[in-house]
């Protein structure tokens, strides 16, 4: 694996695609591949994006290690090497990981994302041998290590030094609980390895030498997305932050009304789908059904920023 291909290819917006359900709850895998279709035929493609299946917007604690496989195998196949495809690994055991890894790579993803353990405080040696593992498995495909500090654990300056050990690590997803922490990963790690922007400061993530940003706004508005990365990578910078400005931010306000109803994610980029005419429904328990207003509320957004709908 070339580390600066492989951070070449996981640039642009960081689309963590949701799973869909039938009504019954079981998947409905045939609605995720009509999304990625959907998604690449209106200009998401290597270079400018790069998907994630199974993250948070993916449900993955809801998730049997069956349906992983299944949802990551029907992601992969849809894309057809269009663009890259990152599974995610994000899991309590390091076993578990492992063979999430193994799967990947059969089937021809591009990278893994995984985050330290949970639920059991974990030390350094903990997180470090979980990655190490991980990369061991499956040394063919990258790593974004996610820094996931909202579980207990977050990565020290020290700790990222470490991870880049591994020859596999070579993208972050950075979010920080303070805004200096966030810079300073940036001035120190952004020259020598892909960081991708959680933290809704897609425009200085950009300036500083980040290499993506999680846009969820792109899933149901691809030429956005598209817009908005070539903006950030001419250099327009005034007018990226003002469509991060006009549509991320109001479209994040959305998501905390949400977050005072229920719990999950993804739930609201769903509702959008279905507003395009695309399968979405709702997320599995104990996330409950979002109450109507939601949509009416998303609808009256999306038309005032000029998103069409049902263009499907």
């Amino acid at each position: 694996m070339d580390q600066r291909t492989m951070i070449d290819r996981l640039r642009g917006c960081f689309l963590a695609v949701p799973t869909l359900f039938n009504d019954d709850f079981s998947l409905n895998l045939g609605g995720m591949q009509q999304h990625i279709h959907f998604l690449i035929e209106h200009g998401l493609r290597e270079g400018n994006a790069v998907f994630l299946v199974n993250g948070a917007s993916g449900e993955f604690p809801v998730l049997n290690l069956d349906e992983r496989k299944r949802t990551a195998e029907t992601v992969v196949r849809a894309a057809g090497n269009r663009t890259a495809i990152i599974v995610g690994a994000q899991t309590c055991s390091t076993l578990e990981a492992v063979e999430i890894a193994q799967h990947a790579s059969s089937i021809g993803a591009t990278a893994l994302q995984i985050s330290p353990p949970y639920y059991y405080p974990a030390t350094d040696d903990d997180v470090y041998e979980h990655f190490a593992a991980v990369a061991e498995a499956a040394p063919d495909l990258g790593i974004v290590a996610y820094n996931t500090y909202w579980l207990g654990y977050g990565m020290s300056l020290g700790m990222l030094q470490r991870l880049l050990e591994i020859p596999q690590v070579v993208a972050l997803k950075w979010s920080s609980p303070d805004l200096l922490g966030y810079q300073i990963v940036l001035l120190r790690f952004a020259d020598r390895l892909g960081v991708i922007d959680n933290q809704l400061l897609p425009v200085f993530n950009r300036m500083m030498g980040g290499s993506g940003a999680n846009l969820h706004p792109a899933l149901f508005w691809p030429e956005w997305g598209a817009r908005l990365w070539g903006l950030l990578d001419d250099g327009k910078w005034l007018e990226a932050q003002h469509e991060v400005n006009r549509v991320l931010l109001p479209y994040y306000e959305i998501i905390s009304e949400i977050s005072a109803t229920t719990g999950g994610e993804g739930h609201i980029d769903k509702l959008a789908l279905e507003l395009l005419g695309l399968p979405g429904g709702r997320n599995r328990p104990p996330t409950r059904a979002l109450p109507p207003m939601f949509k009416e509320r998303l609808r009256d957004f999306l038309l005032e920023i000029g998103a069409p709908l049902n263009r499907v």
